[in-house]
């Protein structure tokens, strides 16, 4: 829906409370401790009760929304203004935008809708023709006791190691004149590891491909074992560093894209929350064709499950 329509909707805590007890409905109506469909709603204490087995479901219980005291206004409000852009908000901005007072509430919120976006990612995996790679995210520097910026000893210890995936689709026509690559991008998948070993790639490379797929990487060793995982795995050791844009032309296309929206709009990330920016990196990405649809497919991540769930 448009902006006017929805804002003219949901203009108040009762219908956005409404919304949220409807869509609940919808797509969970089963009691969580039983799973007896004969459920009724008790007003008063704002929650379902199972005729069965007599157990209680609080609205927000079960949801991203769970354990929150956010009114229902500024949570649907904060997964439409996510949905609106391709780029997204900051926290500072996002706070302005639902006119809530603190900023520390809202921070916390568009982390729990992140890991709400992981979390239904984590329900596919790519198939087909996949550019992997690794990419390297700048985290966020230590300072000492005067106040500065720590400098590290190597360049890489303050970077965020991540294993990259793009399903493509060859393009009939060929290369254009503009020399694009000859592929069209797919779905994408970034994993935060521990290191580049063999352990840690193997572990997250049965996530996020499936074992039919044709998986392509450059000569790094510890790519070997996808022969293992995948159903075809080339490796292609490219000494000329400006052939590698050509050959895997996708997967950096995304590690810049990404590496430039957290600069540009977070300036700096903390390690341990650069998954949580990544995973609505991808999220976007991979739904950049939904258009006004966007919100309602966010609406079935944010009610499936808790954000503190795997």
């Amino acid at each position: 829906m448009s902006s006017s329509d929805f804002f003219t909707k949901f203009s108040d805590e009762a219908s956005c409370k409404a919304y949220f007890k409807a869509r609940r409905e919808l797509e969970h109506s089963t009691c969580k401790q039983c799973g007896s469909l004969h459920t009724y709603w008790q007003e008063k204490e704002n929650r379902w009760r199972c005729k069965e087995c007599k157990h209680a479901m609080g609205l927000k219980k079960g949801t991203v929304m769970e354990n929150s005291n956010l009114n229902y206004k500024v949570w649907l409000w904060s997964l439409y203004f996510v949905t609106l852009t391709k780029k997204g908000f900051s926290a500072l901005e996002l706070q302005r935008l639902v006119g809530h007072r603190r900023y520390e509430p809202i921070w916390g919120l568009m982390q729990k809708i992140r890991v709400a976006m992981g979390h239904r990612d984590e329900k596919y995996t790519l198939d087909g023709f996949i550019e992997m790679d690794e990419g390297f995210f700048e985290g966020h520097r230590k300072k000492d006791e005067e106040g500065l910026r720590t400098k590290p000893a190597k360049e890489l210890d303050r970077q965020v190691k991540a294993i990259v995936a793009v399903s493509t689709t060859p393009i009939i026509t060929g290369e254009d004149k503009k020399g694009r690559p000859i592929t069209k991008p797919g779905y994408l998948k970034i994993s935060v590891v521990q290191s580049l070993s063999k352990t840690d790639i193997a572990y997250e490379a049965e996530k996020i491909v499936a074992q039919t797929s044709y998986v392509t990487t450059d000569g790094k060793t510890s790519y070997r074992t996808l022969n293992d995982i995948c159903g075809n795995h080339t490796a292609i050791v490219v000494k000329d560093k400006k052939q590698v844009i050509k050959i895997f032309p996708w997967v950096h296309i995304a590690i810049s894209n990404a590496k430039k929206k957290i600069l540009g709009l977070h300036h700096s990330v903390k390690d341990i929350y650069m998954q949580n920016y990544l995973n609505e990196f991808c999220y976007k990405f991979n739904r950049r064709y939904f258009g006004i649809k966007m919100f309602d497919r966010l609406m079935v991540a944010a009610l499936e499950k808790p954000w503190y769930k795997s």
